[in-house]
Formats: C-alpha cells, structure tokens, sequence
C-alpha cells in the first residue's frame, strides 16, 4: 500500500502532517533495532505462503509491525484497529507506514470487521491480529482471527516478539517500547487449521492460547 493512501476524514492536515513524520522517525528508530530468529521464519513468511492470519499480542505491536515491514516487504499487510475515536490516529498512522487498517472491534463493528477481514485476506493481505486487543484483558486470545481463518483457509502464524529491553507503558497491557539497538527474539508457530476438526470454538481458541503462551516471554 502507497504512503498516500487517505487517512480518515475527522483529521486534520496539520494531524496528517504529525503522523507522516512520527512514521518516518519510526522507520529510522526501527532500524537500529536487532531482530533475531530462525530459518524457519524466513521460510514461513516467504513470497509463496498464502495469504495469512498473523497473531500478536497488542503489547507487541510495535516490534511487530517493524518486524514485518522491513523483512517482510513482498507481502502487504492489513491489521484490525479499534472503531474508536483514538483508533482514528492509529488507523491514519499504519496507513503512512503501509498497512491497511481495518476498523472494528469486539464493542462496536465486531462483525462488519470480521468479514472486513476476510474481504482484505482474499485480496492477498495477511491480515494482523492482536486478539487481546483493544482494552484487554492481557494475553486473552478472543475468537475474531480464528474464525477469519476458518472462513478463508488461511494458515494461522503465530508471532511473538521477545524484548531483551524496553520501556513497558501503564497501560492494560504493559505496551512495550523497544530501547534502540536492542535485542528482539522473534518465535513463531504456525497452526494448522486441521487441528480444529471436531473441536468447538471455545476449544480451538483455548487450543490457539496455549500455543501462544509457550512462545511468549515477558521482561521481569
């Protein structure tokens, strides 16, 4: 996606103007950050894996997002943002980075974002989800990027991003800002969707979770 794409209405230019340059300060600050994982990651995340749903926990984003746009630049990524009047600011500033956002949450819109995802995943995004998002609680996997997944097809990645040092926020879920020139493992897992056959909702939600949790590791 162009670094031009519109941005909401409700704001204004001298608004637009402050989000083009936070997201060229992040792009540079992002560069100084070390990335460090397998082979496997490369190889899952290549030009030839479809279209996929990527989970990440919402205190993670912002290591995430860096993560993705600059090792991932042969894909193109949308990510569901809260229907919010603050998710006006986020949804402008992914836009000047290069994301889609799809706007929803489970409080208002949930359903009209669903297929909002599921229109964007058949369109060749990887659609980025943090299914604890957008007031929590932490770590609570929510049930809106499985079933995007299940109606699509979809591979399921799931992604964490593991901070050797950061700056953690008071929020609900301790947003995390990675120092610069810091040390980010990356893990990950890939869920294949036949493992939910014969399972119920409740029980492949639980089942995603469980994964999720085994490769998440939090600063003490």
């Amino acid at each position: 996606m162009s670094e031009n794409t519109q941005i909401p209405e409700q704001l204004k230019w001298h608004q637009r103007a402050l989000l083009a340059g936070l997201a060229f300060f992040m792009r540079l600050w992002g560069r100084t950050l070390r990335y460090h994982w397998d082979a496997d990651v490369q190889n899952v995340m290549d030009a030839d894996t479809p279209p996929a749903v990527v989970i990440f926990w919402h205190n993670r984003i912002c290591a995430g997002t860096i993560f993705y746009l600059r090792y991932f630049r042969q894909r193109r990524l949308a990510t569901l943002i809260s229907s919010s009047k603050d998710g006006a600011w986020l949804s402008g500033f992914v836009e000047k980075l290069g994301v889609r956002p799809v706007r929803g949450s489970r409080y208002n819109r949930g359903a009209q974002a669903v297929r909002d995802m599921i229109t964007a995943n058949s369109e060749g995004f990887d659609i980025g989800v943090s299914p604890d998002g957008s007031r929590g609680p932490l770590y609570d996997m929510k049930p809106g990027a499985l079933k995007v997944a299940l109606k699509t097809g979809a591979p399921i990645i799931l992604l964490s991003l593991n901070h050797a040092s950061a700056w953690r926020l008071k929020t609900w879920d301790r947003f995390y800002i990675p120092h610069p020139f810091s040390k980010i493992e990356v893990r990950l897992h890939v869920v294949a969707l036949n493992e939910f056959s014969g399972l119920e909702l409740e029980e492949a939600v639980a089942t995603l979770k469980t994964r999720m949790d085994a490769i998440t590791v939090d600063l003490s």
